[in-house]
């Protein structure tokens, strides 16, 4: 797996971890989505390369 791939993984992981926080503001929970929903994106579109 490429060295991009595995980054963008680790960043969703951690990410997906804050998603679970029940403390978040709306505003930082949907910015969290949207980052977590750009780095699905831009996996696949790497994923889709190989």
């Amino acid at each position: 797996m490429p060295a991009r791939i595995r980054h963008l993984r680790a960043i969703l992981a951690s990410i997906n971890e804050q998603l679970q926080q029940n403390d978040l503001r709306p505003e930082a929970r949907d910015y969290l989505q949207r980052t977590a929903d750009a780095c699905r994106a831009a996996i696949r579109d790497l994923a889709v390369r190989l």
